[in-house]
């Protein structure tokens, strides 16, 4: 691997983990008040070093031509050096064979998102 790319890692707390090399970009959505909701953000070689705030929704990353498709539950992303970290609870990698990659990231992280608000309206004290 050379300078240009990065290595991408994704890990849940309970140990389930991605790990890819050679990967020249990688995009997220972030979730900050100052920036408007929505905003994605390419990650590139020799980015400065961050941490960015991620909700629930699709990841993507490209390596060659290949653009491979992550549905991540939130979380966060460190970048540093041209290493780049996502901690999140759960993800799914989609399938590169699917027909529709990004809308099946998309629909999984959407299933997701409902499924937290779920939780929250049942959970005891909750405003």
């Amino acid at each position: 691997m050379n300078n240009e790319q990065l290595i991408l890692q994704i890990i849940t707390p309970d140990g389930k983990s991605l790990r890819a090399t050679h990967v020249d970009a990688v995009v997220v959505l972030r979730k900050e008040k100052r920036f408007e909701l929505g905003s994605e953000i390419a990650l590139l070689p020799r980015h400065a070093s961050t941490l960015i705030r991620i909700p629930i929704a699709p990841v993507r990353y490209r390596q060659g031509e290949e653009t491979t498709y992550v549905a991540v539950g939130g979380g966060f992303v460190e970048i540093k050096g041209n290493e780049v970290l996502v901690v999140t609870p759960r993800f799914e990698k989609i399938r590169p064979d699917d027909p529709a990659p990004s809308l099946k990231a998309r629909q999984r992280a959407e299933q997701w998102r409902r499924e937290h608000k779920e939780f929250q309206r049942e959970m005891v004290g909750y405003l």
